[in-house]
C-alpha cells in the first residue's frame, strides 16, 4: 500500500513521448474581461509596505508581490503549498477583485498582485509548474502597465492590456522588461484544471505554439546532473 502514493506521483512527474512531440499554446487571450479602474481602485487599497521581494532568484530586486489568497490567508506568504489557503487582508480590502477571481472557474492556488517597477528586469526562465500542482494554468490579469512594457515567452513578444485575462504557459521560457515610467502590476490567478476552464481554453485566442521538449527533458533529469550542467531555470 505505501507504493501507491509513490507511483502516483511518477505518473504524474514522468513525462510521455506526447509531452515532448505536441506543440502547446505558449499564450491564450481568454474570453474573460475585467474593469481596469476597478481593478486599479482595489490596487490603490493595498499599503505601500505590504509589497515584498519576489523570492526567486530570476529578476534584478525590482518584481515585487502581494499575497491576495494564500496558505495560512497570510499576505507575505509566496508558496503555493502549506496550511490551508484562505483570503489574505489584502484581499479582504478589496471590493472588486474577488469578483474577477470567481470569474476564473475552478480551485484556486496562489493569487497575488505581482508588480515589475519602472526599469525592472525578470531574466529568462520557466517555471516548475508540475512541482505545484500537476496541469496548474496561470491567469495574468494585467491592471496597470506601459507600451514599453516587453514581455516575451518562447521568444516572443505578447502585448497585454488591463483588463484582459491571459493564460500564459511558464513552462516556457518567459522574461519581462519594464522600460517604461510606471510600475507593470498583473494580478496573477494559478487555477487547478477543470472542465469549465477547459473549455474556456478551447475558445481563447492563441499567440503561437511551441515544444516543451527541453522542458520535460530536464525535469526528467535528476537534480544533481542539472546542476552539474548548469541548465538553469
Amino acid at each position: 500500500m505505501a507504493l501507491r502514493p509513490i507511483r502516483q506521483l511518477m505518473r504524474v512527474l514522468m513525462p510521455k513521448l506526447d509531452d515532448f512531440l505536441r506543440p502547446r499554446d505558449i499564450a491564450l487571450r481568454l474570453p474573460l474581461a475585467a474593469d481596469p479602474a476597478r481593478l486599479a481602485a482595489d490596487l490603490d487599497q493595498m499599503e505601500p509596505d505590504w509589497w515584498h521581494v519576489h523570492l526567486g532568484p530570476y529578476h534584478d530586486g525590482n518584481w515585487e508581490s502581494i499575497a491576495l489568497w494564500a496558505p495560512g490567508g497570510d499576505r507575505s506568504n509566496q508558496f503555493s503549498k502549506g496550511a490551508p489557503f484562505a483570503a489574505t487582508e489584502a484581499l479582504r480590502r478589496c471590493r472588486y477583485v474577488s469578483d474577477v477571481i470567481d470569474s476564473v472557474p475552478g480551485r484556486k492556488n496562489r493569487i497575488r498582485f505581482l508588480r515589475l517597477r519602472a526599469g525592472g528586469q525578470i531574466f529568462s526562465h520557466s517555471d516548475p509548474l508540475h512541482l505545484i500542482d500537476h496541469g496548474i494554468f496561470r491567469i495574468h490579469v494585467p491592471v496597470r502597465t506601459n507600451p514599453d512594457v516587453n514581455f516575451t515567452v518562447h521568444g516572443k513578444r505578447i502585448v497585454m492590456r488591463p483588463g484582459e485575462a491571459w493564460y500564459i504557459d511558464v513552462r516556457f521560457k518567459h522574461a519581462v522588461s519594464n522600460f517604461g515610467t510606471i510600475d507593470r502590476i498583473h494580478l496573477v490567478i494559478d487555477v487547478v484544471p477543470n472542465p469549465a476552464l477547459s473549455s474556456l481554453i478551447a475558445s481563447a485566442e492563441s499567440s503561437g505554439k511551441g515544444l516543451l521538449a527541453g522542458y520535460f527533458l530536464k525535469h526528467s533529469m535528476p537534480r544533481r546532473l542539472v546542476r552539474w550542467l548548469d541548465i538553469g531555470n
